[in-house]
């Protein structure tokens, strides 16, 4: 068929990997999962409130790979201020006792 191309813009996602086949309820497991951890963490997801949150769904392999070696991925957009990161760099040297060389 023919080749359809479209531009996306950037985002940041919150990505979750799965196995197995990908289909209507797997989708709906996973995004399910994935946004109750999210949640659990205090990420803030970036969707308008009261809008469906969309996702993204990446598949890695061919089709004849049996479904427990499938490498799947779903991504949901989140938002992420510069605080934020700086302040999950400090977390997580102090969580790993890793020094900081700077």
């Amino acid at each position: 068929g023919a080749v359809n191309i479209q531009e996306i813009p950037g985002a940041t996602l919150a990505v979750q990997k799965f196995t197995g086949f990908v289909t209507e309820g797997e989708v709906a497991r996973q995004k399910d999962a994935l946004l109750t951890s999210l949640a659990i963490d205090g990420i803030e997801i970036d969707v308008p409130h009261g809008k469906e949150v969309p996702h993204v769904i990446f598949q890695y392999n061919p089709p004849y790979t049996i479904p427990i070696l499938r490498r799947n991925e779903i991504g949901i957009p989140v938002r992420i201020s510069a605080d934020d990161d700086e302040a999950d760099g400090a977390s997580l040297l102090k969580e790993w006792d890793i020094a900081d060389e700077e």
